[in-house]
Order: structure tokens, then sequence, then C-alpha cells
């Protein structure tokens, strides 16, 4: 299967009412978005991230991100083979009713996958739908790998177009799971590009994938996440992507907004 991710064209975002902006007007839990819960700060490159959660006028959850600040593109781990360094991330509390149970920013400093253009530095935000325990026992060695990596889940619980990035039982990333490619995204040049996830048949995650250069162009972007045909449990699932950078607090954030809620089916 030969892949590769089109081009998204920068789209600056001046619409003062979309859904990741409606936030409560209640203080700031944490100290970078007013209106939004917070996780822990961990440590990125020369900077730091940190997870949120943004509310709408009636508390329910409407986006949730990771903010990195400036440093975190720089002083990232190198060297003369390629590094891939995970950076896990809590959620705060507040994530509950969505269907996330943590997320990790992983840094490749090589990219990966020169089959579909991945082979640049470049960021991967996994926002994980399968618990810590579950997603750290992915390996070849483990105890039922070779029974659970080959199941796949039903089609209508990916969104329409998307396609295992090989055959299951080689292609499962360790500690990750299988991931599921747009074929729809034909160009061949990669900034950047939305994968989902799989393990076991179930649904493992939703992954915004960027270059370190066109983060560190500062883009600001919103776009539809592809959406599936049904949900395998319930919850506030994001139906938008964004990235944006903001100049007065210097933080890049990758959001996935417009939380519904969606029935298990």
């Amino acid at each position: 299967m030969n892949i590769r991710p089109r081009v998204r064209h920068l789209a600056v975002i001046v619409t003062v009412g979309f859904v990741g902006l409606v936030v409560a007007p209640a203080p700031a839990v944490g100290d970078g978005i007013p209106g939004a819960a917070e996780g822990p700060a961990r440590p990125v490159g020369a900077g730091s991230a940190r997870t949120y959660v943004t509310l709408d006028a009636e508390g329910t959850p409407a986006t949730v991100g990771v903010r990195l600040d400036a440093a975190a593109l720089d002083g990232l781990p190198d060297g003369v083979l390629p590094v891939t360094e995970a950076y896990v991330l809590d959620l705060p509390a507040e994530a509950n009713a969505t269907p996330f149970d943590h997320v990790t920013v992983d840094w490749n400093s090589r990219g990966h996958n020169p089959e579909h253009g991945f082979d640049v530095p470049h960021f991967d935000v996994h926002f994980y739908l399968l618990d810590r325990t579950t997603v750290e026992s992915i390996h070849p060695l483990a105890p039922g790998y070779f029974q659970a990596a080959p199941r796949l889940p039903d089609p209508r619980y990916l969104p329409p177009g998307y396609a295992p990035d090989g055959n299951p039982l080689t292609a499962t990333v360790p500690g990750m799971g299988l991931h599921w490619l747009d074929t729809t995204e034909t160009e061949h040049h990669f900034t950047e590009s939305v994968l989902y996830g799989s393990w076991d048949g179930k649904q493992a995650f939703i992954e915004p994938m960027m270059t370190r250069e066109w983060l560190a162009s500062r883009p600001t972007i919103e776009e539809p996440l592809p959406q599936p045909a049904a949900y395998q449990r319930a919850g506030l699932y994001p139906t938008t992507y964004a990235v944006r950078w903001d100049e007065a607090t210097q933080t890049y954030t990758v959001e996935l907004g417009g939380l519904t809620m969606r029935e298990a089916s």
C-alpha cells in the first residue's frame, strides 16, 4: 500500500464563534488558558507541555488539547541514529466525559515510514482511548499478542477512507498500536496529517502528526475531523482538529474540538 498524505493548505481562522473559544467565564484552573482545566506540565525539549480541557458555559467539555511552549521545539533529543522520545501527559479530571485516557507527545528526530513521506523530524500527538497499562503491554513478546494484533475493529468504527498501515502482525507499533492512514490524502509532501489507531479490535487513538518545521512556522488551522459511522463506547467525541500559535502566551496548541456526545452502538 503506497499511501502518502496530501498537503493541507494553511487556513487562518477568523471566525470568533468556533467551539474551541466558547468557554466558561470561570477563572482558569491552570495558568495558561482561561476557563480551562489543565493537566500537570511535563518537560519537553527546552520547554514543557501539558494537556487541557476547555469548558462551555454549562461546564461541559468543549475541547481537549495539548499546549507546548515555544521552547519545547528546541533542545530535543537527537543523534547519529534516529531518536524517538515519548512524553506521557496526564489529562485533567474534566476529560473523564471524553473517551480519552491520556496523551503522549512523541518526538521523532528522523521520522519513520519513509514510504509514506514521514521520514522527517516530526511530532506525533497520540490522544489515547486505551489506558496506559494496555498501551504499554502492546509488544510482540507479550502473551496473546499474535491473537490480538490481527483483530481489527469493525470498519464502521473508523472513518471512511482509512486503512491499516500494513499487515497488523508486522505494522503494529509496540507501545502504540496499529496506525490507520487516510487513503484520500494523495499529495506527497508531508506537513501535517491525522491518523487513527487500533489494537485488539478497539479504536486505540486519534493522532495528529506534524513536522517540526511546519509547527515552527506558527500555523493556525482548524479542520473537520474525519468521523466514523459508529462508536464503541459512549462519550464526548471530537469533530474538529486544530493547531494554533498564540503570540501573547508564546505557545502552540494541538486541539481536538467540537466535542459531541455519541452513544455506543
